[in-house]
């Protein structure tokens, strides 16, 4: 299957809502619900991780107040931009299986409810 394709009608969803809405993607033709396979998203994760890891190897040496703290925070940011751009650029859409319908909540009742 084509990269960002709907596999019902063959519509081309646009990168960013693919990275956005990963768990829920409504189809802007059909109105299918789909989501981003599980495939693409270890693909995107493994790659974010491994950059993450690469950039952290290469600033753990940084001098400053801050030497200790700015190599996590370039991994973590590393991390963020790889992986979405990951799920961007490899995202295979499927069809999202049906949620059952969710019940609606009762409040619980006051009775035996001490109130001073």
């Amino acid at each position: 299957m084509a990269v960002r394709k709907c596999p019902q009608c063959l519509a081309v969803i646009p990168a960013g809502e693919s990275a956005a809405y990963s768990d829920s993607i409504e189809c802007p033709h059909c109105k299918a619900r789909l989501e981003v396979a599980h495939g693409s998203r270890l693909l995107s994760t493994w790659l974010g991780l491994l950059v993450a890891y690469a950039v952290w190897r290469l600033t753990r040496h940084s001098g400053g107040m801050l030497g200790w703290a700015l190599p996590v925070l370039y991994a973590f940011l590393a991390y963020s931009v790889v992986s979405a751009l990951g799920v961007m650029f490899s995202a295979d859409l499927r069809m999202r299986p049906a949620q059952p319908d969710s019940e609606p909540v009762h409040a619980p009742s006051a009775h035996g409810a001490a109130h001073h």
